[in-house]
């Protein structure tokens, strides 16, 4: 976006009496975007939206959305420290918050590409497991795992807007919403239709696909609302016969959804994503008050409703 077109929708945001976010300052000063790039064209980042919707923006800041991928702290620099095969390294970025950590470094085979060190932090257990010794150098970051931790992510160049999994990976490209004026034809989760909006998290969160354009682990250059399946591609048969005693019940419940939504058949009791997962900032409480029926004994055991396990494992980082 120009710089005029950027004073003109804070003008406009100020008309509605509006708050003008750091954003719009930032970008018509000149700075850089926060990653390399130029990633897809129409997406300009999260800055740009805080501009007209501060309080969703600050929620979001928060949320492990906008932490997916994130800078080491001091924190981090200490328990890679601690590691025998990556102490040498220095982290440029740290990916995981509450379970596990992965520490990410400059590729030194791709120029402007990443690689995830061989040791990953297990925050229960407060101990380092080492994986991919002898291959990580080989494993770029972008083709594996990056349209899903970045905003704005390019199959072509593995190039990316932000990141982070920003606005405009859940609601769209900002060139959506034309002028500014209006709303335009950006994702509003109000209204969307369920299945679409199943399309839309499942981008991300249905791990096992393939992108029938590419081979990658995700959709090619897919944008929120567009129909994930003319290019994403899984397996439904691998969910047949599934027990309730299931190993990943998190991850089976998430594609059991996903399949009934995509072959068009209403979810039991009108279940969606966000039935019980909150956007702003994040979080899952909205579950425990939906009724009690089969599809809970995926997560729960049936005599005290206890939680399973919690275990979720990305099939690309082992994450």
């Amino acid at each position: 976006m120009s710089a005029r077109g950027l004073m003109m929708a804070i003008a406009a945001a100020g008309a509605l009496g509006l708050a003008v976010g750091p954003g719009y300052r930032q970008a018509v000063e000149g700075e850089p975007p926060s990653a390399p790039g130029e990633g897809l064209a129409g997406y300009e980042g999260s800055d740009l939206c805080g501009a007209c919707h501060p309080a969703q923006h600050e929620s979001w800041e928060t949320s492990l959305h906008a932490r997916t991928v994130r800078e080491p702290g001091e924190r981090e620099g200490e328990v890679l420290g601690q590691s025998l095969l990556c102490s040498d390294y220095e982290a440029k970025y740290v990916l995981g918050k509450k379970h596990a950590w992965r520490f990410m470094v400059d590729s030194r085979l791709e120029d402007g590409m990443h690689v995830l060190l061989p040791c990953r932090y297990e925050v229960a257990t407060a101990e380092l497991v080492h994986l991919h010794e002898t291959d990580w150098q080989q494993l770029v970051w972008e083709r594996g795992c990056g349209a899903c931790h970045t905003t704005g992510f390019s199959s072509d160049d593995l190039t990316y807007k932000e990141t982070g999994v920003g606005c405009e990976s859940c609601h769209g490209p900002a060139r959506r919403h034309g002028d500014y004026q209006a709303a335009g034809s950006m994702i509003s989760f109000a209204g969307v239709p369920a299945a679409k909006e199943s399309w839309i998290c499942s981008s991300c969160h249905l791990q096992g696909g393939r992108s029938r354009r590419t081979g990658l682990n995700f959709a090619y250059n897919y944008e929120a609302g567009e129909d994930l399946y003319a290019d994403y591609v899984f397996d439904w048969e691998s969910l047949d016969g599934v027990a309730d005693d299931v190993e990943d019940p998190i991850d089976i419940h998430q594609k059991l959804l996903a399949r009934r939504l995509a072959e068009g058949e209403p979810a039991a009791g009108g279940l969606r994503c966000t039935s019980c997962h909150t956007i702003h900032p994040g979080g899952h409480a909205r579950h425990e008050a939906l009724p009690r029926q089969d599809y809970c004994h995926l997560c729960h055991t049936r005599g005290d409703f206890s939680v399973k396990e919690y275990n979720q494992a990305c099939n690309v980082c082992e994450f």
